[in-house]
C-alpha cells in the first residue's frame, strides 16, 4: 500500500472526510490543526505519497469528446435523423491551417459538430444523442470524462493539412471552455478568437450541474507537459504573484506551507478576462491598483483583450523577465517565454523562438526543471499557474482530472511537482468543503512514482487485455493481465478499459465481436479497479474516430453500415455489469482480495476466467466469465486456505445468488459441499455469471 503521508497531507484528507457534505468552510479548529501540524518544509521525495482516494474505485468512467459525441452528417442516417441534423444548432468552424490544403475539406465541413449543450438534451436514446441522461440512465456510468474542452491550436504547424479542428490536447487557454462548444456562441457566430471573445463556460457549468444532480462526477482532461502554440494567458483575479511572495521573504520551502501562504483570492477564484472587470478590480483592490499603476507606466494605451492578457502576463513575470517585457505581446510565448522549455532542454526559453520542439509540431513544451537552481522562481511561477488552473475548475464543481503525459523526461515534469499541485488543490477543496478530487494519470516514463501521487493509472491494461498480438486470449492470458495490474502494490487503481481515444476500437483486430468484447470488459469491472467506456463502445461503435478532424459516431445513425440493430441489447449488458459492480450488496467486486479458482486436479480451464472476490466484512462474489462463444461446464475446488479466507463454515448452509437477477441459481448446500466443489455451467451465449454467496434463509 502507499507510503506514509506527511502529517499536513493527512490533516487535509481527514478534513475532507469530515466536511465533504458541508457547503460552508471547515471549522476554525480544522484550519488551526492544519497550521499546527504542517512542518512547513518541502517534502523530501515522491515516496511521501498522497493518500489513495477510495472514491476512485467507485467510479465507472465514460469518455466523451464533446465535439464528436453528438456530431452529425446530414447525409447519414434515417430520414428523421437527417432532418434533425439539418436543424441542429452547430458551430461553424473556419478552416485555419497555416500552410497546405485539404482535398476533403468540403466533406469535413459538412459535418455539424456537437456542443456541450447537446449533452443536456432530454433524451436517453443514443440515436438522438449522447447525453448526460443517456449516460446515466442507459449506460449506468457515474463519471463523465471530457476530453479537453479548452481553446486549442487549429492553425500552426499542424501534422496534417486536413486537421481542420487541431488536436484538443494542443491547448491555447486552460481557463475557459472552447467557444465552439457552446450553443450560445454558435448562435452569436463568435468564439474565443473573436474580438469580443465568446466562451462556453456557462455550457460546461450546466453540464457539471446536470451531472451533479444525478450524483455523477465530471473529470476534465489536461496535458501540462506542453501548451498549444500562441497560448492566450488568463489568470485568477487578485492572486499574489510568486515574485511578490519571494520579495516579502518567503522561501522556496514556504510554498509547501499552504496555510501560511493561504490566498483568499484562490478560495473561489474568478478569472480576469474582460477590461471592464480589470477596471473594477483596480478600483476595489489597493494591491492590484499598485500593480496596474506600475504596468500602465510601462505599457500605456493598451485596451480590450490585449490589455487584459498583457497585464495578466506582466504581473507574473520575474524581475529579469520584466526588464525585457514587450507591451506588444499578445501571447504567452511573446510575453513570458520563460513558461516554455528552452532549446537547450534545461533552461527556460529566452524568446518565442528559443523553444524545444520534437515531432509534436503543434505544441511547445513547458518548463518544469525543478532541479535547475538558477531558475527556481520560474519553476515556482509555472507550478503555481498550473495549480491555479486546476483549482479554478474544482471550485466550479469539477470532480477530477485525467493527467496526460503526467511525467516527462524531456522538460522535467515529475511526480514531485504533481505532488505539490494536487495536494494544494486538495487543500483549497477542503477549505471550500468539497470532497477530494480524483486524479487519473496516463504515464509512460515514471509509473512507479506517479502511482504514489494519483488515484488511477491508465497504462498497460488496455493493450494487454485486448491482446491484438495474442492469438489465444484464454484464461491464463487474462490471469496474467490481472496480475500485471498488481504491480503498483495498492498505490493506485488501474483503469480497466478496452478502448480509449488513443486506441483502436475493440472490434478492430482483437478478435472480439461486440458481445464478447463486453464480456471481456466485465472482467475489469469485477476487479479492484476503475472501469472505463469510450463513447459508442456500449452499442458496438466500430469506427476509429479522428483525433483532429470533424467526425461522427457512425453507429448512432440508422441505415449506415456501422449501425447495429442489437446495439440496445449490448448497452443493457454493459449497464447490468455496471449496476452489479456498484451495488453495495456486491461490494466484494470492488474489493482488492481475489483468488483464481482451479479444478480438482489443480489446473486452469482455459475457457473460463474463474475467480472469487471477497471483502473484509465477509461479502463474497464468484466472478465467472465464459471468454468465448462456447458452452462450458466445470467444477472448481476451494482449498482449505481459501475456504477459511472466505469464512465458509463447513456446517452452515449456503446459496449462490445471481447478482443480475437476484435469485438463487441452485439448491442450498453445506459449507463442506461448497468447499469440495463449485459447479459452473454456462451456455454459449452467456458471457458472465457473478454469484453472491449468502446463507440460506
Amino acid at each position: 500500500m502507499r507510503s506514509l503521508l506527511p502529517v499536513y497531507v493527512l490533516v487535509v484528507l481527514a478534513s475532507v472526510s469530515l466536511f465533504s457534505c458541508d457547503e460552508s468552510d471547515p471549522s476554525q479548529d480544522s484550519v488551526d490543526a492544519w497550521s499546527d501540524t504542517n512542518p512547513g518544509g518541502k517534502a523530501d521525495s515522491p515516496a511521501q505519497a498522497m493518500a489513495l482516494n477510495a472514491a476512485a474505485g467507485g467510479l465507472v468512467l465514460y469518455e466523451v469528446q464533446a465535439r464528436t459525441a453528438n456530431a452529425c452528417d446530414p447525409q447519414l442516417g434515417a430520414d428523421w435523423q437527417r432532418t434533425a441534423c439539418l436543424q441542429k444548432v452547430a458551430p461553424k468552424v473556419k478552416y485555419q491551417a497555416e500552410t497546405g490544403s485539404c482535398s476533403t475539406i468540403a466533406d469535413l465541413e459538412r459535418i455539424r459538430l456537437g456542443t456541450l449543450d447537446d449533452l443536456l438534451e432530454d433524451t436517453a436514446d443514443y440515436r438522438e444523442g449522447i447525453t448526460v441522461r443517456y449516460i446515466d440512465e442507459k449506460v449506468g456510468a457515474n463519471a463523465l470524462w471530457l476530453m479537453p474542452i479548452f481553446p486549442n491550436n487549429a492553425t500552426w504547424e499542424l501534422p496534417s493539412a486536413c486537421d481542420n479542428l487541431g488536436s484538443p490536447y494542443a491547448v491555447r487557454d486552460y481557463m475557459h471552455a472552447r467557444g465552439s462548444l457552446g450553443r450560445a456562441c454558435s448562435l452569436a457566430e463568435r468564439d474565443e478568437s473573436s474580438a469580443e471573445p465568446c466562451w462556453a463556460d456557462d455550457s460546461l457549468g450546466a453540464v457539471i450541474a446536470e451531472a451533479a444532480s444525478r450524483h455523477m462526477t465530471v473529470l476534465l482532461d489536461v496535458a501540462f507537459n506542453h501548451f498549444g502554440h500562441n497560448y492566450l494567458y488568463y489568470d485568477t483575479k487578485g492572486a499574489v504573484p510568486v515574485h511578490e511572495r519571494l520579495a516579502a521573504g518567503a522561501s522556496y520551502e514556504k510554498f509547501w506551507d499552504f496555510e501560511a501562504t493561504y490566498d483568499d483570492a484562490l478560495l473561489y477564484p474568478d478569472v480576469l478576462d474582460a477590461s471592464a472587470e480589470l477596471d473594477q478590480l483596480v478600483a476595489a483592490s489597493s494591491a492590484e491598483a499598485k500593480r496596474f499603476k506600475e504596468f500602465e507606466a510601462r505599457c500605456p494605451n493598451l485596451s480590450g483583450q490585449h490589455l487584459v492578457r498583457a497585464f495578466s502576463m506582466w504581473r507574473v513575470t520575474t524581475d529579469a523577465e520584466r526588464k525585457d517585457f514587450s507591451c506588444n505581446a499578445e501571447t504567452l510565448e511573446q510575453g513570458v517565454p520563460g513558461f516554455f522549455l528552452g532549446a537547450n532542454r534545461w533552461d527556460p526559453a529566452k524568446s518565442a523562438s528559443d523553444t524545444y520542439s520534437n515531432e509534436w509540431r503543434d505544441v511547445k513544451f513547458l518548463y518544469h526543471q525543478q532541479t535547475n537552481a538558477a531558475y527556481s522562481e520560474t519553476f515556482l511561477r509555472n507550478r503555481e499557474y498550473l495549480f491555479r488552473v486546476l483549482n479554478t475548475w474544482v471550485s466550479r464543481g469539477v470532480g477530477g482530472f485525467r493527467l496526460d503525459h503526467s511525467a516527462e523526461y524531456t522538460n522535467g515534469l515529475a511526480a514531485m511537482e504533481w505532488y505539490y499541485i494536487l495536494s494544494k488543490v486538495n487543500y483549497y477543496a477542503m477549505r471550500r468543503g468539497q470532497p477530494q478530487p480524483v486524479y487519473l494519470a496516463e504515464e509512460f516514463w515514471d509509473q512507479k512514482e506517479i502511482s504514489k501521487v494519483v488515484d488511477i493509472m491508465t497504462e498497460g491494461y488496455v493493450h494487454d487485455m485486448a491482446g491484438r498480438n495474442v492469438t489465444n486470449k484464454d484464461a491464463a492470458h487474462v490471469e496474467d493481465v490481472l496480475r500485471t495490474m498488481d504491480r503498483f502494490g495498492g498505490e493506485t487503481y488501474v483503469m480497466t478499459a478496452l478502448e480509449t481515444h488513443d486506441e483502436r476500437r475493440l472490434l478492430d483486430g482483437a478478435g472480439f465481436d461486440a458481445e464478447t468484447g463486453a464480456g471481456f470488459w466485465g472482467i475489469g469491472a469485477a476487479t479492484w479497479s476503475t472501469p472505463m467506456l469510450l463513447m459508442g463502445q456500449e452499442f458496438g461503435e466500430a469506427w476509429q474516430l479522428s483525433f483532429r478532424r470533424s467526425d461522427v459516431l457512425r453507429s448512432r445513425f440508422e441505415g449506415t453500415d456501422q449501425f447495429r440493430a442489437d446495439g440496445p441489447a449490448i448497452t443493457e449488458l454493459y449497464r447490468s455489469l455496471i449496476e452489479a459492480r456498484l451495488a453495495p450488496e456486491n461490494r466484494a467486486l470492488i474489493a482488492s482480495d481475489r483468488a483464481f479458482l482451479r479444478t480438482a486436479d489443480g489446473n486452469i480451464d482455459s475457457r473460463i476466467l474463474a475467480m472469487v472476490k471477497w471483502s473484509q466484512d465477509g461479502n463474497v462474489v464468484f466472478a465467472l466469465h465464459n471468454l468465448w462463444r462456447q458452452q462450458v461446464a466445470q467444477r472448481y475446488q476451494l482449498p482449505d486456505g481459501l475456504g477459511d479466507a472466505l469464512l465458509i463454515d463447513r456446517s452452515a448452509r449456503y446459496q449462490l445468488v445471481d447478482v443480475f437477477g437476484g435469485e438463487p441459481v441452485a439448491a442450498c448446500l453445506s459449507g463442506q459441499e461448497l468447499r469440495d466443489g463449485l459447479y459452473v455451467e454456462m451456455a454459449a451465449e452467456e458471457r458472465v455469471q457473478w454469484l453472491r454467496l449468502e446463507l440460506c434463509p
